[in-house]
């Protein structure tokens, strides 16, 4: 017979962490908007760099963990500075696929400085789609 133990982390000081050379890997992201929920990550390692190109990852579901394929959504994905008030730009309904990530639709970005940006998709259910208008609002912190 095995014994389980369980473990509870206090994550409040991560940079202490990463400090004294511990890994650390917070969870992704998630949020919610009514029926739907989406998952969020950013390569490399969910921390953009300035002027590289950045791939980012939002898988959408509804309610009950079903997939809500893109080819289903209306998506329009905003980016704004949130340091900048003049960098604000929207990206398209055409995500690329990217089958070494689960064929998970993903976009490409090149954010233009350092500093904290807001990402907002907006969707809608396409033709016979049973999924209500969502919009889900991430931040990233984007480095040197």
């Amino acid at each position: 017979m095995f014994e389980v133990a369980s473990i509870a982390l206090n994550l409040s000081n991560v940079n202490n962490l990463e400090a004294q050379g511990l890994p650390v890997r917070i969870a992704h992201e998630v949020k919610t908007s009514g029926q739907v929920g989406g998952t969020i990550h950013i390569e490399p390692n969910d921390r953009p760099v300035a002027g590289k190109k950045t791939r980012i990852w939002i898988a959408l579901t509804r309610r009950g963990g079903e997939i809500i394929p893109y080819s289903k959504c209306n998506c329009l994905m905003e980016v704004r500075s949130l340091t900048n008030r003049n960098i604000n730009f929207q990206l398209s309904n055409s995500f690329s696929i990217i089958e070494k990530y689960l064929g998970l639709p993903s976009k490409e970005v090149t954010f233009p400085e350092v500093g904290r940006y807001e990402l907002k998709l907006v969707g809608s259910a396409k033709n016979d789609q049973d999924f209500p208008p969502f919009e889900l609002t991430f931040t990233t912190n984007v480095g040197r």
